[in-house]
């Protein structure tokens, strides 16, 4: 889509994630500064970077696409602990072997405890939400952006030797008569071309419903309904057996 590069500083993808992750070391070899001092804090930070950004790619790069986002919560859950617990695994490994025992020369703490498993596995998952919450509003934004064009799509009408270029956010309904279509405007005018109903939905966005067997209606336009009919800016269409609720207002 044209619109992604807005979401990226300089309009690239690379230049805005170093960005990021020069800034969450920087900012976390802070935090977590103690009596060690800030050296000792930033170069296990750097120890572990790599684990913490293998761990949100996996997840925004497979997990999210291949489960997520195709509503298979379960298999994403499922693959989510397992990256989890390995990337905790792992980080404690790292901790241990680059920073206790290189750096530190403390050979006393054990390789792996519960509460250590646990800790690590809580600092990935902050990391993990945070960045995958940060994605999915970008996708909302996409989706939402997406769906406006749609329903502002231009429609190109033939009519009296013309074309009629008309939003499809100014249709209230369409009307179908035969082999003709009558396209009824938000300014009260008509347009009328050769067509099917049939063929006319086909070329419509998706905020359009069929109704009846010669009706469509602009949903974003419908004032009230009931089992008989659909009423649009004052005028009452009517509604077929096979137009649920569902299909209405879906």
């Amino acid at each position: 889509m044209k619109s992604v590069p807005d979401f990226y500083l300089f309009n690239s993808r690379i230049a805005t994630h170093i960005i990021f992750w020069v800034g969450y070391y920087a900012l976390f070899g802070l935090l977590w500064a103690g009596q060690e001092g800030y050296m000792a804090s930033f170069y296990l930070e750097f120890v572990l970077l790599p684990i913490r950004i293998l761990a949100v790619y996996a997840t925004l790069y497979f997990l999210m696409p291949k489960f997520l986002l195709k509503r298979k919560y379960v298999q994403f859950l499922v693959g989510y602990m397992i990256m989890l617990v390995s990337a905790g695994i792992l980080q404690r490994v790292f901790i241990h072997l680059f920073y206790e025992e290189l750096l530190l020369n403390d050979f006393s703490t054990g390789l792996f405890s519960i509460r250590m498993l646990v800790r690590a596995m809580v600092l990935i998952n902050t990391t993990v939400l945070f960045v995958m919450g940060v994605k999915l509003f970008q996708l909302w934004i996409l989706e939402r952006e997406k769906n406006e064009r749609d329903n502002e799509k231009i429609l190109e009408l033939k009519a009296n030797r013309r074309i009629h270029r008309v939003s499809s956010g100014h249709v209230l309904y369409i009307e179908g008569l035969g082999n003709y279509v009558t396209y009824h405007l938000l300014d009260n005018s008509k347009i009328t071309v050769y067509g099917s109903i049939k063929s006319t939905l086909s070329a419509l966005p998706g905020n359009f419903r069929r109704i009846h067997r010669s009706y469509i209606v602009n949903k974003d336009h419908i004032k009230s309904y009931d089992l008989n009919s659909v009423e649009v800016q004052n005028q009452f269409i009517p509604r077929g057996s096979s137009a649920n609720d569902d299909l209405l207002l879906g």
